[in-house]
C-alpha cells in the first residue's frame, strides 16, 4: 500500500494511523477480503485526520475520518 501523509511534530494533537491499522480499519468496514491500495492523509481539518483511500475492486475510492485518542482531547475551559 502507497501511504502519503502530513509531517507532523510528534506531539501534535492530530496523529496519523499507520499502513496496518488502515488495513485492518478497511477489512473491518468492507470485509476481510479488502486490499487498499493507497491511503492520503488530507488536510485543513482541524480535529479529525482523514484519509483518502483507494480499494481494489472498487470504482470509487472512500474517506476515512479518525478521531484523535480521547485523552489527548481537553474540551475548552477545562
Amino acid at each position: 500500500m502507497e501511504l502519503h501523509v502530513i509531517e507532523r511534530p510528534a506531539n501534535a494533537f492530530q496523529q496519523g494511523l499507520t499502513n496496518l491499522q488502515i488495513q485492518a480499519v478497511a477489512q473491518r468496514a468492507f470485509g476481510p477480503g479488502t486490499e487498499v491500495r493507497s491511503a492520503t492523509e488530507l488536510g485543513g481539518g482541524m480535529y479529525n485526520t482523514t484519509y483518502r483511500i483507494d480499494m481494489a475492486g472498487h470504482a470509487e475510492p472512500v474517506v476515512l475520518r479518525v478521531a484523535p485518542e480521547p485523552a489527548s482531547f481537553t474540551p475548552s475551559g477545562s
